[in-house]
């Protein structure tokens, strides 16, 4: 599978502050899948993105987008020249011009350039409305109808779903997904959400403090964290020993477990119930769908899934 992007030791520094946006970063997006860069704010993600797209300036590295080189020491391609289409947070649509008009703004496509992204995108007999006429979910795909017009190598994603509430942010999402996978374009998502990241990603990016810590899929980075960072950053464990940690999925209550508890709270969360049982001094997370569990309740245990080590 060919490489759309290929990134090798790209740094910056902001000066104010001294602040590492980007640390040697080397990585490859491969052709037609979905790359999420995950990490909280102040991570770098953005920073990232904006670099590929030739929004920032890195200090030092090389950039290259389908086999060209758009930015090394003595290179840097203006965004225009990139093949790239960038999605912002909020869509960015322009109010007072109509969907056609967004969609074709600043582009010299030709009208049946247009026709035909409209009848990919679903939003044919739509295009003499303006944005505040459309759903929610049609105004991302007028965002991507933009984004996509031009026939780009790499569709990045900026944050598009971080400021939606959460039930029509699992819509999108699911349509997010659909329209990319459709148009077959390679795509770099950027968030800070674990959930948005699992759902979209063929392949994901963990970021800190300017460094990629690890890529993999998502069973991979999730199972198999490279440390304690990544581990605690995908989702809850109990600490088993200094260097050992199990995920509350893989602790069973049964009756044929030879380890013994208490059961000290239970928290409801619509599907499972959060229970923290009390054994041997140690505080233990357990998913479970038994609703008739008690606090106070003695109970016994396995553990029925792998123990992470670092």
């Amino acid at each position: 599978m060919n490489q759309i992007v290929q990134i090798r030791n790209l740094q910056k520094v902001f000066p104010k502050g001294n602040i590492c946006i980007a640390e040697n970063i080397s990585l490859d997006i491969k052709e037609g899948e979905i790359f999420t860069i995950l990490g909280k704010s102040g991570s770098g993600k953005t920073t990232f993105l904006r670099m590929i797209a030739g929004l920032e300036s890195p200090d030092d590295g090389e950039i290259s987008i389908d086999n060209n080189i758009v930015f090394s020491k003595n290179k840097n391609l203006e965004p225009k020249n990139r093949k790239v289409a960038v999605v912002f947070q909020n869509y960015a649509l322009l109010p007072h011009l109509s969907i056609a008009s967004n969609i074709t703004f600043g582009s010299d496509a030709s009208k049946q350039d247009l026709e035909d992204i409209l009848e990919k995108t679903k939003l044919k007999g739509q295009e003499n409305k303006l944005p505040h006429e459309l759903s929610g979910g049609q105004q991302q795909r007028v965002a991507l109808a933009r984004a996509l017009i031009n026939k780009p190598k790499i569709l990045l994603l900026d944050e598009p779903l971080s400021n939606i509430d959460t039930e029509l942010r699992a819509h999108l999402r699911a349509e997010l997904k659909e329209m990319i996978k459709a148009f077959g374009i390679t795509a770099l998502f950027i968030t800070h959400d674990k959930e948005d990241a699992f759902y979209l990603s063929d392949r994901i990016a963990i970021m800190a403090g300017g460094n990629i810590l690890q890529v993999g899929t998502a069973k991979d980075i999730y199972h198999h964290p490279n440390d304690l960072y990544c581990a605690n950053f995908l989702g809850k464990m109990t600490q088993l020993s200094s260097n050992t940690y199990i995920r509350p999925e893989h602790i069973e209550i049964s009756n044929d477990g030879i380890l013994e508890g208490i059961i000290k709270d239970i928290i409801f969360y619509g599907s499972f119930y959060e229970v923290i049982i009390l054994s041997k001094n140690k505080e233990l997370l357990i998913h479970s769908f038994d609703d008739k569990l008690e606090i106070g309740q003695e109970i016994k245990y396995i553990f029925n899934g792998e123990i992470l080590e670092f």
